[in-house]
Parts: C-alpha cells; structure tokens; sequence
C-alpha cells in the first residue's frame, strides 16, 4: 500500500513538474531545460529567448511556493528528506497528510520556475509522510511507524530515479552517518518494487540517463578515478558547508520578511542561470549532456569548471532562503559536472582516458554518495540510472576516496552519528507490521 501511493506521488510531482516547467521557463521565458533519455528523448537545453523573464520567473515560483508552506503546511518546507529522516528517529506518527499536497505543489513552482534543486526530496517527504499517517491510522507502534515511514522514503526515491534498489538501499544506508539499519531492508523492497513498477508503466521503463554502455576502464586510468575521488569529496564537502552557511544566513535575518527571502534567492538565481543556464531546475539533463563528448568538447572549459560550483551557490539560494527542492539530485549534478571538468583536462593533458562517461556517472556518485553518507547506495543507484555495470569498478574505487574525505559532515543534519540501542523495527510480538 506505502509502494503504490509512493509511485502515484511520484508521478503527480513529475506531471506538475513537466507541466510547470513548460508553461514558465518553456512558453514564458522561451527556455527547454536539457532532457534525458527516460523521459523519452534526450537533447541539451536550448538558448534563452528572453533573459529578462528568468529572474522574474525564479523569484516568483519560489515566493509562490514559500506561500504555500507558510499558509498551508510550514512543516513541508525545506528540502524535504531531512525532515523525514528527523520525523522518523523523533516522531515517525507524527507527519500530517496535508504536508504530501502542499509538498508536491510548493516543489513543482519552485523546480518548474527555475529554481535550483531535486526531485528526491518532495518524494521522500510525501511518501514517508503517508507511511506515517498510515501507521497512524492503523494504530501501529512508534517502531513500526518508523519501519512504514522509511519505506515510504525508499519507495519515492526509488520511483523518481527509476533505481528501486538504490531507493532500497538508501533507506538502510540514509538514517545514519556510521551505520545501517538493515531491518529496513525487506519492508522498503517491498515498497520500492510496487512505486517503480507503476511509476514506470507510466513514465517507461528506460533508465534514467539511458544505457550507457562503456569501454572498460583500464588499470592506468585507476589513478585518474582515485584523484577524481578526492576532489569530489572536497567538492561534497564544499556543497554542505556552503548549503548550511547560506541557510543559517537567511534564518540569521529575522528583521527580513520570510516571503522576501525566497524572492532575493530566487533572483540571484535567476541572475547566475542567465551565466550558466543548466543550473536552473533539477539539472538532470546536464548529466545527460556530459556523458556526451562531442557536447563537452563544444562547451567552454570556463564553463565546465564553474558549473560545480555555480550549482552549489544556485541550490544554496534556492533551498537556504525558503525555497521547497531537493537537495540530493543536486549532489548527483555537482558530481557528475565535476566529473566532466575532469575528464576534460585529463584528455586536454593527453592522458590516456576513453569517453567521459565514466567520470561523470563516477563523479556524481562520490559527490553525493559521500555527503550523505551513502556509498553503497550510490554505486548501486550509478549502474541502476545508466542501465550498465560497465562503470561499477571506477566508481566504487571514487566513492570509497570521497567517502574517506567527507569525514563526519554530512548534507542532512538529523542523521545522527550512530545507530542507537533502540532497534528500529519492532521484533516482539506486540509488533503489528509486515
């Protein structure tokens, strides 16, 4: 039951996304997002018509989404899966249904308008809201609440990314820092088989960025994925430090009217996206691009080494100031950017590197799976979203450097250090779940 509500949440955000997104940066600013190759056809993102109508967009779905929050359902704001991961240690009955409404209309103006941000969050928080209500309903206890909620949680972002054992594996590996709660294992595949089943019978069942076959990558190119790996642990690094300074930034300005704070984020946004416009809404489709090689030759190397960095500052602005994204897809188009900045000088250099799709899909999943704390989950997820194994090897060997880089700071500040002794799950017979 949390599986298939799950995948009807997922598919109510995207069609609002899509549909958002056409009628605002598409019909009004007269821009197309890069796409990827699960939504049926894959192409970059166009030239922007009119430049003007992009800042004005971006503040303006962020205000409009902030509204909704403050007006409707305060506790839907933010990014969305922190607040699952801290209902579900301190409070796993207590989500309210109203939040998977205002979560997925509030998310939709601000990714659809050119907000910089994810998917994920919206569906981690809206399925992990219903697993909650629905232990709620049935009078289950906090154990099994918290077993319903992280299912929940597995499933969206299993359905969203087409990848339902990394959502499966992210709802054991995402509620710690050191450690994992494997009890979540069998209730989220349960959960996640049943939200991509029905999100992909709609949506298709094409992985995210296509298959993406590779030639296999050779002992001399190791150390290149090894330097790869240390730099997008500093870069994951980067990303939270810079996240949740923006953030305490704009929480720090009490004197500031909450509504104007999303509408200055959005138009510094607006304004950075007119540089480098594949900053703006999710970015998944800049993954897409990078993977192509012809396409990164074209783009200028200024570009491809500021794109990293001008996401971080984009999806700070965006969340920080009160916008309601994601902030995990994110950490997939940081890394995968870094990637290809890397790739780029490795083959201006001469060295002897293949195609770049190794390091773009190495690239995002050490980025993020390193600033959640989530290796495991990532290389899983990396060959779920290209419909390969061919890059299994590299990118393990960069999330295993990044991991060890990250250390202790970590993107969501409710994941506590370790598992307490309180198991999860309950295992006596007063449990009612399963």
């Amino acid at each position: 039951m949390i599986g298939a509500v799950a995948g009807l949440g997922a598919l109510a955000l995207y069609g609002l996304l899509a549909l958002v997104t056409h009628g605002a940066l598409g019909l009004l600013a007269g821009f197309w997002p890069a796409t990827v190759a699960g939504d049926g056809h894959a192409s970059p993102a166009s030239e922007i018509d009119r430049p003007w109508a992009v800042p004005l967009l971006v503040a303006g779905g962020a205000v409009l989404g902030a509204s909704l929050v403050r007006w409707l359902a305060q506790d839907a704001g933010g990014h969305g899966t922190d607040a699952a991961i801290k209902a579900i240690h301190h409070d796993p009955r207590g989500m309210r249904g109203r939040v998977t409404v205002v979560k997925a209309l509030a998310s939709a103006l601000t990714l659809g308008t050119g907000g910089s941000g994810g998917t994920e969050g919206p569906a981690a928080q809206i399925s992990a809201t219903f697993g909650s209500v629905s232990a709620r309903v049935f009078g289950l206890s906090d154990a099994d609440a918290r077993v319903a909620a992280t299912a929940g949680l597995a499933a969206g972002v299993g359905a969203i990314f087409k990848a339902p054992l990394g959502g499966v594996l992210l709802g054991v590996e995402l509620l710690y820092r050191r450690g994992m709660a494997p009890e979540m294992l069998i209730p989220g595949l349960t959960a996640a088989a049943v939200a991509y089943a029905e999100f992909a019978a709609v949506r298709g069942f094409t992985p995210m960025f296509g298959t993406r076959a590779a030639a296999p990558v050779t002992f001399a190119q190791l150390p290149f994925f090894l330097a790869l790996g240390v730099l997008a642990g500093v870069t994951g690094r980067s990303y939270c430090w810079i996240f949740h300074r923006t953030k305490a930034f704009f929480d720090a300005r009490r004197k500031i009217p909450d509504l104007l704070k999303p509408a200055a984020g959005g138009l510094a946004v607006g304004a950075l996206g007119l540089l480098l416009p594949d900053i703006l809404g999710t970015g998944y489709g800049l993954v897409q691009s990078a993977m192509d090689a012809q396409w990164l030759l074209k783009v200028p190397l200024w570009v491809l080494l500021a794109l990293p960095a001008a996401k971080i500052v984009g999806t700070s602005l965006t969340v920080g100031s009160g916008g309601t994204a994601g902030v995990f897809g994110p950490g997939m188009v940081i890394g995968a950017a870094t990637g290809a900045a890397c790739w780029r000088l490795a083959e201006l250099s001469g060295a002897p590197v293949a195609g770049p799709a190794p390091f773009v899909v190495a690239g995002m999943a050490a980025c993020l799976g390193a600033a959640i704390h989530a290796p495991l989950t990532m290389v899983v997820m990396a060959a779920e979203v290209t419909g390969t194994l061919d890059h299994l090897i590299p990118t393990a060997l960069t999330v295993t450097t990044a991991t060890l880089i990250m250390g202790n700071r970590t993107l969501y500040p409710s994941q506590p250090h370790r598992k307490d002794s309180q198991p999860l799950a309950a295992t006596g017979p007063g449990s009612r779940l399963g």
